[in-house]
């Protein structure tokens, strides 16, 4: 009896105990991310305002972005599972540095839409690769492991964001230099500090593969969970939440891209723009006492991914009525705390799914879902608000929120026997 208790204490205490390499993984996230944000700010006002083009344009060069990066996803995702980390994390970010110093030495819009095109490629490649390894070095973490890279990416992006608005206010050329020393000290970590326990995390997924022999919960015809060798992928649940996730992007983006201009339009200064990105960060790390009680209390990643997107119906339509600056602060307080139960929800429950020599593959899909809804929503909102301004933006964005809700519910009745951790 003693023996039982002991080791089920010795389990709990193993899913709660978060092992060193989650600790690499957040910095790596931290520094990847924050020197990428140092472009978010400023990305669709330098091309709206420096490059002298319309927002529907704009629209379209983001589009060639991420469609780039929804390929790099995928990539990164087939280089984790056939190449390993290391090479992958360093050969994918070198690239990045070379290519985004273009625009500082040479502003022609033609070239700029070639650097876009490229550096969202290679820019992209990291994060499924990251993920996956967050899978492979802590499964028995579930949401949590997904959780802690997500604070660690948004607290790259508060201080990425923060200098990328101070930087961009004397010099939009010094920006891209800024991104290109941030990926060569993440290039610099990965082959030193990072190099080793990503292998190892790397190594242990392999095992597990070997060990389990792919044999996986999936859901079958008859909606039960079965055990079977060499199972496959449950490609009707995961395209539902990749669905939706996709959808919930494309409306999430607007705050990357309508509305970057459409507060430089009611003459907000850059800074006060970049400050919403830095309250964003500072509050996904001071708020993770919240979204813990709650997680706890509703241990349900469908659940959470709700939560999250009606969460952001409040945020569009507060806009909706009022153009105050209080309104951008409170509009992005809901948009956090909504980002902070969805966002790590889709990984979590989509690695739950997945096959462990199949984790790469799939995560770089989770990736490439957010990577298209960042393309899609910076096109249609380009579209609407050249033909109606920031209301046309928003009544859309409120509406269309309904299909990432139609959809998680669908996920959630399909897979509620399964996807149920935190």
């Amino acid at each position: 009896m003693k023996g039982s208790r002991a080791r089920e204490f010795g389990v709990r205490h193993k899913k709660r105990e978060i092992p060193a390499v989650l600790w690499m993984l957040a910095l790596a996230s931290l520094i990847n991310v924050g020197g990428l944000s140092l472009l978010w700010p400023v990305n669709s006002i330098y091309i709206h305002v420096r490059l002298l083009q319309s927002m529907s344009t704009v629209g379209w060069v983001l589009m060639v972005y991420s469609g780039s990066g929804f390929v790099g996803s995928l990539i990164g995702g087939w280089l984790y599972d056939r190449v390993g980390p290391t090479w992958t994390l360093a050969g994918s970010s070198v690239l990045a540095a070379a290519v985004i110093v273009i625009p500082a030495l040479d502003t022609s819009f033609v070239v700029y839409i070639g650097v876009m095109a490229t550096f969202g490629l290679f820019c992209a490649i990291p994060f499924p690769v990251l993920n996956a390894i967050a899978s492979h070095a802590w499964p028995e973490g579930g949401r949590r492991a997904f959780n802690f890279l997500y604070v660690s990416n948004n607290i790259g992006v508060a201080i990425g964001t923060a200098i990328g608005g101070l930087v961009a206010a004397a010099s939009f050329q010094a920006v891209f230099f800024g991104i290109c020393i941030g990926y060569l000290v993440f290039v610099g970590l990965t082959l030193t500090l990072f190099r080793r326990p990503f292998l190892q995390a790397y190594r242990a997924g392999r095992q597990q593969r070997s060990a389990t022999t792919d044999s996986v919960l999936h859901i079958g015809d008859d909606g039960d969970v079965q055990n079977e060798l060499h199972a496959p992928i449950p490609w009707g649940a995961v395209l539902l939440v990749l669905m939706g996730f996709l959808c919930a992007w494309s409306v999430y983006v607007q705050w990357q891209s309508t509305l970057s201009v459409d507060m430089q339009a009611l003459r907000y200064p850059l800074a006060a723009y970049s400050i919403l990105w830095t309250m964003n960060g500072a509050l996904i790390f001071l708020g993770q006492p919240i979204i813990t009680w709650v997680v706890r209390r509703l241990p349900v990643l469908t659940l959470h991914m709700l939560v999250g997107v009606c969460l952001y119906v409040f945020a569009f339509g507060l806009l909706l009525v009022s153009h105050a600056y209080i309104a951008f602060v409170a509009a992005m307080i809901l948009t956090t705390f909504g980002e902070m139960f969805a966002w790590p929800s889709v990984p979590a429950a989509v690695s739950n799914l997945a096959p462990p020599s199949k984790a790469g593959l799939l995560q770089g899909l989770v990736g490439g879902a957010a990577t298209l809804g960042r393309m899609i929503g910076p096109l249609y909102g380009g579209y609407l608000y050249d033909a109606g301004g920031i209301h046309s933006v928003l009544l859309f964005a409120c509406s269309f929120l309904s299909m990432p809700l139609l959809l998680f519910i669908v996920f959630h009745f399909l897979t509620k026997r399964i996807v149920v951790v935190v």
